[in-house]
């Protein structure tokens, strides 16, 4: 710390923190989380189980995604996966939790939690409940397993630590993605549906307007002869 101290300017008596000063402390911290991952988490028993963790559930949601609306659960899946990042690296940064087991050294970690265990798990409600009232029954029921019985048993086993943080806040932040990503992605392909019905529209109208030719050319053969 203090040579942190040394490394920051004074102005009228106040520190003043530098750009290169957080730079140097970026450095610094990647050299500690590099060297604690590489020496005490990779290859161990905990590492494996995470990574064929992620493998499994990817492999379990490839057999159950229905393949003729896969680009439309993936846009969905992607939404969720964005907001479930977006919310990792707020609340990493400022310290809330941490991630004590990573499958890679960044922090934060996305695979587990925000690549895959939320936007799978999200995907197969959004697949299977066509109505808002069934995605919400069903998001509820799923986000409050991952909130309130996956995330503990992540702390009991040292994966993952929560300092100031609540778990009610993850079940509310995660239901709140869900329903955004769903909105977002029906609103597309209502707009997707609109602008098709209009340019089938058009064709029609000018295949109707088109000049007949063929009658056309047959009386001019009779001109001619």
């Amino acid at each position: 710390m203090g040579d942190t101290k040394e490394r920051i300017t004074t102005q009228g008596g106040l520190y003043m923190i530098t750009a290169e000063m957080i730079h140097q402390l970026r450095l610094e911290l990647w050299n500690l989380t590099y060297t604690q991952w590489k020496t005490q988490i990779l290859f161990t028993v905990q590492w494996w189980s995470l990574v064929v963790l992620v493998a499994i559930s990817y492999a379990i949601w490839w057999v159950i995604v229905d393949k003729q609306r896969l680009s439309q659960i993936l846009l969905f899946g992607s939404f969720v996966a964005v907001g479930r990042i977006v919310m990792d690296i707020i609340a990493s940064n400022i310290g809330l939790w941490s991630y004590n087991i990573r499958e890679t050294p960044f922090i934060p970690t996305p695979f587990l939690h925000d690549f895959t265990l939320t936007p799978l798990a999200l995907m197969a409600v959004h697949q299977y409940c066509h109505s808002w009232k069934k995605f919400l029954i069903w998001t509820t029921i799923t986000v409050g397993i991952i909130s309130f019985v996956f995330f503990p048993l992540l702390t009991i086993f040292h994966f993952l630590t929560l300092y100031k943080w609540n778990l009610i806040y993850s079940f509310v932040l995660v239901m709140g993605i869900a329903f955004l990503a769903r909105f977002v992605l029906l609103g597309i392909l209502k707009i997707e549906q609109n602008y098709k019905h209009a340019k089938d529209l058009f064709k029609q109208e000018n295949f109707k307007l088109a000049p007949a030719m063929k009658p056309l050319d047959k009386e001019y053969e009779r001109q001619d002869e």
